[in-house]
């Protein structure tokens, strides 16, 4: 049904207006008219239309020119562009250009009429085409996160399978990912950096997964090569996850997390700010939780002595503003509770 659709009407000449306006009013339609382009702006701004009939010649500025005004002010908007001059070339340029539909002058109140039932047709179909993209879109959305909840969950089964080779490496990955969660809401991060810092947090270890039993379980201090073997871990973490093209944006924060921010760290040794953002903060949440882990020369320490090591380290291997904040979060319970799960002795961090 096209009665009851909004029309407007722009032409110079008055009498037409005139003529048109009443007919298409007497056959049920919302009418409006200007004869002016900068009348049929406004009223383009103020009032919601379907069609816009535009004659192609209206003084200095030409229909077309005046449909690409209208169209930005409203995208919903569908055009038919009247002339005298019906040749084919307008015709063609006014289609490519956005028209739904050309007439030609002179024309009957049937003619314009006809006009809308076409234009109309063109907006349902229009219509449910985008219904069936967003539909299609929302489908294949919930498939992809399908996907990736299913990777997650074979991600976070190998991350598990570490704590038998490197004890406590899947409890301290969880505790790191609640204190980077606690530290992503205070620093107001978006979303989707959230998302992939809690990726990060929770797979940031899993490049342990090729370093071997011996390294892992031995009790005594790692020779020089054990120890570049062990900080190879980063790397191999990346290598393992990069076919997994939708963790891309996690990467960076699980290759660069044993960076120092003085630029002493592994693997590249960044410095400062070219250290990415989730990495300095795993950073901070990792080494929070290594101090509170048992090691095999020293007892955990609690969160006192932790806080206190990371100010001393402020600046030179985190950055000063994620361990402010960090420390002022009400973390003390979380920590309670976290010994509670079995820590891992750290070696990354055993100058700490």
């Amino acid at each position: 049904m096209t009665e009851g659709m909004r029309i407007l009407l722009v032409d110079d000449e008055k009498r037409i207006l005139g003529i048109y306006s009443g007919m298409l009013e007497d056959s049920g339609y919302y009418v409006k008219t200007s004869a002016t382009p900068e009348n049929a702006l406004r009223l383009v701004s103020e009032e919601a239309f379907d069609i816009v009939f535009l004659d192609q010649f209206l003084g200095a500025a030409t229909g077309l020119g005046l449909m690409k005004q209208m169209a930005v002010i409203n995208p919903e908007l569908y055009f038919v562009i009247i002339t005298a001059n019906g040749s084919a070339d307008l015709a063609v340029e006014s289609l490519k250009k956005g028209a739904s539909d050309f007439i030609t002058k002179p024309f009957f109140i049937a003619d314009m009429i006809k006009s809308i039932e076409y234009v109309n047709k063109k907006r349902e179909l229009d219509r449910q085409k985008k219904d069936l993209l967003l539909t299609l879109e929302s489908k294949v959305n919930e498939k992809t996160e399908d996907i990736r909840m299913m990777h997650f969950s074979v991600l976070s089964s190998l991350a598990q399978a570490m704590e038998k080779r490197d004890l406590g490496t899947y409890g301290h990955c969880k505790r790191d990912l609640h204190y980077c969660d606690m530290l992503a809401c205070s620093l107001s991060l978006e979303d989707s950096d959230k998302h992939y810092l809690g990726i990060a947090a929770m797979l940031h270890d899993i490049g342990k997964i090729g370093i071997s039993d011996f390294i892992l379980g031995k009790p005594q201090s790692l020779t020089g090569e054990e120890k570049h073997d062990i900080r190879s871990h980063p790397v191999k973490g990346v290598e393992i996850l990069k076919p997994l093209k939708y963790l891309e944006p996690a990467l960076p924060a699980i290759l660069h997390h044993h960076e120092n921010y003085d630029g002493s760290g592994y693997p590249h040794g960044l410095a400062g700010e070219n250290i990415p953002l989730l990495a300095r903060i795993i950073a901070v949440a990792d080494t929070y939780d290594a101090i509170l882990s048992n090691r095999p020369y020293r007892s955990a320490a609690d969160h006192n002595k932790a806080v206190t090591e990371l100010l001393r380290c402020a600046g030179k291997q985190f950055d000063t503003v994620i361990v402010n904040i960090f420390v002022g979060l009400d973390i003390t319970d979380t920590a309670e509770q976290g010994n509670s799960l079995p820590h891992h002795p750290d070696r990354e961090r055993q100058s700490i």
